[in-house]
């Protein structure tokens, strides 16, 4: 039986890299990253992980384990493009679209710029890169899809009005294309993150993380091995699709 393959769209750092070590003793891995320095960067780290799982597998088939691919998301002009290329390696099983910019900004101060990276790359690319993929997932009826929302998209947070509204429209999407591709037999579900330790989160000023952990139940932020069960789980879960999952330490509770 051939090796189930898993995208991972920012797939070098952060929680896209620890979503690509849960699925690498089972998948193969296709990540992608605007990164060149960071996709090698982590494909030696994810080959050199894997090479404990290896038992007589040749080494033609150990470098084949983890490929990377180059783009630049946030390009609106070369998505398409982008996503045919992304097909073009192959069957996919899972992708995870996990591509994400978080820049906060009062609407009144947001300029034209910061919005459209903000949406083109939270939102339009994972809207294209899963539209690219699932033409494959169509034909053979089966896939899995997990796109990252945030908990910032169901109960919103001050100074990142338009980064909700990219998450919350990631939660849209995920609802509405489970509908369009359940009889398909491919499931779509999305995951909310709360505060996760990621270089995203490290600028946080001391006293601001103090008040998000006290506001977090479990009083801590998550870590990205936290999110990456969560996917791994999904990715199981055979009877579900539609759905949000929280993994957010209680936050939003």
């Amino acid at each position: 039986m051939a090796t189930p393959t898993a995208m991972i769209t920012g797939g070098s750092r952060g929680i896209g890299l620890a979503i690509a070590r849960a699925f690498l003793p089972s998948h193969r891995l296709i990540i992608v990253s605007r990164s060149t320095a960071h996709l090698e960067t982590a494909r030696r780290s994810l080959l050199q992980e894997y090479k404990s799982h290896l038992a007589n597998e040749t080494q033609t088939k150990l470098e084949d384990r983890v490929v990377t691919f180059q783009a630049d998301l946030g390009d609106l002009h070369s998505l398409e493009d982008t996503g045919k290329n992304l097909a073009a390696l192959g069957d996919v099983d899972v992708l995870v679209n996990s591509a994400g910019v978080a820049t906060d900004a009062p609407l009144m101060t947001a300029n034209p710029t910061h919005i459209s990276n903000i949406l083109n790359i939270n939102l339009t690319a994972t809207i294209m890169i899963t539209r690219a993929i699932t033409k494959g997932m169509f034909r053979r009826k089966k896939g899995c899809i997990i796109n990252i929302s945030s908990v910032a998209g169901i109960k919103g947070n001050t100074g990142q009005s338009v980064y909700s509204a990219s998450k919350a429209g990631i939660i849209g999407f995920t609802k509405s294309l489970s509908r369009e591709l359940g009889s398909r037999n491919i499931r779509v579900n999305a995951i909310a993150p709360g505060y996760i330790d990621t270089d995203m989160t490290t600028g946080i000023p001391t006293a601001k993380r103090e008040e998000y952990v006290a506001a977090t139940p479990l009083r801590r932020f998550g870590r990205p091995e936290d999110i990456a069960h969560a996917a791994l789980f999904i990715s199981q879960a055979n009877f579900m699709t539609g759905q949000c999952l929280v993994v957010d330490g209680g936050l939003s509770a």
